[in-house]
Parts: structure tokens; C-alpha cells; sequence
């Protein structure tokens, strides 16, 4: 019954600490402080261990505050319910039990009967095995009384607003805002109406702090939020104030907020995802153009070889049977054609390829003449020469009178006749010359006899 009664003593005694301070001019903190009364006790604490605590004034030269007795361990388990225990009135005597599971993370400290705070540890105690643990006292399965955070990282800047939302219990609430290494923990009562506080976070940085949530019946509720604290230690925090607020309200802002982080997430992944996107495609198509090009590059003939290459002359191919005593292949020899008259015979003469190579002279009649005879010269080899005479026997036609037109090679032609290449008909016809910038080519073909009569 008398631990029963002990948490709505406790919340009694915070709501009068603030009358009683301002009546006896005595502050809410830095009256008192509490250590461990064996120094080798760390912050390792075996389940079922009990351990004696001292309390002494906050300045021990002056020696001149005190705690008022009785004295309550208040123990802030992380995401569990927090504990008040009663450990004694003897400033030199006081008995504290571990009954926490172990495994549990605590933050602890001592207050006296007025709700004066005897400080907190610089770090959070972890709770191991002991030699027993029927002592230890089990979380409810399913508090109705609960208390919870907006800080998902458990991290919590400088500033930064800290929300809290209270399920269950009787309002006004009161809340104990602890932090590691800090002479004081300050409390803060929500009106009746209100089931929701935001916390400007003035902590000192690289630390821990923790928040826990009584009703007006004294019960504490379960969940006791734990965040790691970082950032400037300025903690002016200019135009940020706590304020209580209304869970459903406090709700809504946090999914406006979320909305506006996610829309601002998805401008940010569209502008970088759409260039890249743009960058990929147009990739692509230049690595298809390329392929196709290259592709068709491959079907396509090599262009035309226009190197200059060496010319390996041929033997010149007469026609057979028109000659007497011929083949019609005069070797390498080189020809000059000439007409001496419009109606006389032509001629022409075949040298050999070098000195003392066979000739051959010819004469062609006028245009009217189809017949030839061959009269060979003395020496009747394939060394020697021979001369033909195509004798008239009827008109020529016009394509044969065109062709029979004197024909004289150019000076520089490797076939033109020394003593005629160069020189003009006798009667003035026209000479066909094969230009230089012709490359190498053979003369034009002898004048063919008239057959359209034939």
C-alpha cells in the first residue's frame, strides 16, 4: 500500500515544489547531489544487487544546502516504464535495489520530498545478470498508458523540435525532460486538452536524454524515448519555443512535412535521373548510328584504285587475213599511218620493236578499193618486211571514208613513226592526235574495209 501511494506523493511533490521554492527562496535544483557509496561501483548493475547510496550538499566547501528526506530513486528505463522507489531518510544511509531485467538501459537519479533533483550520472548504467533475479519486476505486455517520439534516428540536433505524443492516463500530464551529465531535470505539466509537447532541444551535445510522462494519478507511462543529442552548443534557439500541442494536429503537420521532404526527394531524383536518362538514350543512338555506318561502309566497294601503276605494253593484234603473208602480230613494233591523198592509196608502215626489227609497208587504195595484194620484200622472213596494197574495187561507204582519213600519231606516242608522226596530210585533212593527258594507250584501229555492200 505504501508503494502504492508513493507516485502520487511524488507528483503532489512536483507540482508544490514551485510554491515552495518561491516561499522558502530555495531552487528546484543544486541542493543536494548523490554518488554510490562504494566507488568501485560502475555502470554495470547486477539484477537483484542492493546498493547504498549517500546524498551531501550540492557545494560541499559551504556545506550549506541539503535534501529533505525521505529520499526516491527515480529510475527512466529506455522504451520501458519508468520507477520510483523509496531508499530512506538517512542522508548516509540510503538502500537502492536493481529490479530491472537484464539487458535494460537506465538513467537514474535522486529526489528528496520537495522534488529537488540530486543531478544525473554522466552516462546511462546498463543492467547485467546478478546472482538472483526474483526481484526483477516485468514490463507490461500491453500498457494502456504510452508515450511517444517523432525522432525515428534517435538523434536529435541542437534546436531541433522533439514531439511527443501521450496515449492513455488522466491528464494534466507532467513530463521529466533528464539528461546525461546534467545537475538538473526539468518538468513540465500539459493542461487538461492536450496530449501532445514539442521540445526545442537546448541539450549539451554529444549526450543522451531521455523524457518520461506521469499522469495526474502518479503512473508513468510506458515507452520511455531515448534520443543521442549533437550539433552547436548555442542553445539560444532564437524564436523556438516548446509549446504543448494536440496529437492529431501535431499529426498532420508531421505528414505535411513528410510530404513536402518527399516531394522536394522526388524534384531532386527527377532532375538528376531525367538528364542521365536523356545522356543514356542519346548514347544509344549514336552507337546504333555508328553500328548501321559501319555496317554499310562494309557492303560498299572499296573506291577505285587512282595510284599510278607500271604499264606492261602489249603485242600489236592486226586483223588476220587481210595481210598477205601475216599473222597479223607485228610484236613490238610501233606504226605511223598516213594518207597521202583524198583518193589515192594509204599507206602505212610497221617498224620493229628496236634496231634491226622487221618493217611492214602497206598502202591502202582510194576510197573505193576493197582488194589488196602483199608484195614482200626480198627477204621474206619474219625478220624482213612487206608491203600491201589494197587495190579499189567499188565506192567506200561514209562511216569507211571517215575512217580512212589520214591518221598520224602524236610526237610523243611510243608507236609514232619517226619520219611522219608529227606532220600534216598532204592535201590539209584533219589529224586526230591522242593527247598526253590520255595516259597510255594504243593508236586507233586501221581503217576497216567497206562490207556494207558485201
Amino acid at each position: 500500500m505504501a508503494l502504492l501511494g508513493l507516485p502520487l506523493f511524488l507528483f503532489v511533490a512536483l507540482f508544490a515544489v514551485a510554491a515552495r521554492a518561491q516561499d522558502a527562496a530555495r531552487p528546484a535544483s543544486r541542493q543536494f547531489q548523490w554518488k554510490w557509496k562504494n566507488d568501485g561501483i560502475g555502470f554495470s548493475l547486477a539484477t537483484c544487487t542492493q546498493l547504498g547510496v549517500e546524498v551531501k550538499s550540492w557545494d560541499v566547501t559551504k556545506n550549506d544546502t541539503h535534501g529533505i528526506a525521505p529520499y526516491y530513486m527515480m529510475a527512466f528505463p529506455v522504451g520501458g516504464t519508468p520507477v520510483t522507489k523509496y531508499i530512506g531518510n538517512s542522508d548516509t544511509a540510503l538502500v537502492w535495489e536493481v529490479s530491472h531485467a537484464p539487458g535494460t538501459k537506465l538513467l537514474l537519479t535522486v529526489v528528496d520530498s520537495t522534488g529537488s533533483f540530486g543531478g544525473v550520472p554522466p552516462r546511462m548504467f546498463d543492467v547485467i545478470a546478478g546472482v538472483s533475479t526474483s526481484c526483477v519486476v516485468p514490463e507490461p505486455t500491453s500498457p494502456t498508458f504510452t508515450i511517444s517520439s517523432n525522432i525515428t534516428t534517435n538523434r536529435l540536433e541542437t534546436c531541433e523540435p522533439w514531439g511527443i505524443t501521450i496515449k492513455g492516463g488522466i491528464p494534466p500530464y507532467n513530463l521529466s525532460i533528464a539528461a546525461v551529465n546534467s545537475p538538473v531535470i526539468t518538468n513540465v505539466t500539459i493542461p487538461s486538452g492536450f496530449d501532445a509537447f514539442t521540445y526545442i532541444n537546448r541539450a549539451e551535445p554529444n549526450g543522451q536524454m531521455i523524457i518520461g510522462v506521469a499522469d495526474f494519478t502518479g503512473n508513468w507511462a510506458s515507452g520511455v524515448p531515448l534520443v543521442s543529442t549533437y550539433g552547436s552548443e548555442n542553445y539560444d534557439c532564437v524564436g523556438l519555443v516548446s509549446s504543448n500541442g494536440v496529437a492529431s494536429q501535431l499529426a498532420k503537420e508531421a505528414e505535411d512535412r513528410k510530404k513536402a521532404k518527399d516531394k522536394k526527394r522526388t524534384a531532386i531524383v527527377a532532375g538528376v535521373t531525367v538528364p542521365l536518362v536523356i545522356l543514356l538514350l542519346a548514347a544509344i543512338g549514336v552507337g546504333v548510328w555508328w553500328y548501321r555506318r559501319k555496317k554499310q561502309l562494309e557492303k560498299e566497294p572499296n573506291p577505285q584504285d587512282v595510284e599510278p601503276y607500271a604499264y606492261k605494253e602489249e603485242p600489236l593484234q592486226l586483223p588476220q587475213g587481210m595481210y598477205a603473208n601475216g599473222t597479223g602480230n607485228s610484236g613490238q613494233s610501233k606504226t605511223a599511218f598516213s594518207m597521202q591523198d583524198s583518193t589515192g592509196p594509204l599507206s602505212y608502215t610497221t617498224h620493229g620493236g628496236g634496231p634491226g626489227s622487221p618493217s611492214i609497208h602497206g598502202s591502202f587504195a582510194a576510197p573505193s578499193s576493197t582488194a589488196y595484194t602483199s608484195h614482200d620484200s626480198p627477204h621474206d622472213t619474219r625478220g624482213g618486211s612487206s608491203i600491201v596494197t589494197f587495190q579499189p574495187n567499188r565506192n567506200l561507204s561514209g562511216k569507211a571514208a571517215e575512217a580512212a582519213q589520214s591518221v598520224v600519231l602524236a610526237p610523243d606516242s611510243e608507236y609514232a613513226h619517226a619520219s611522219g608522226s608529227g606532220q600534216q596530210a598532204a592535201n590539209g585533212d584533219e589529224i586526230v592526235i591522242q593527247h598526253r593527258d590520255g595516259g597510255t594507250v594504243r593508236e586507233l584501229p586501221p581503217p576497216y574495209a567497206d562490207r556494207s555492200l558485201g
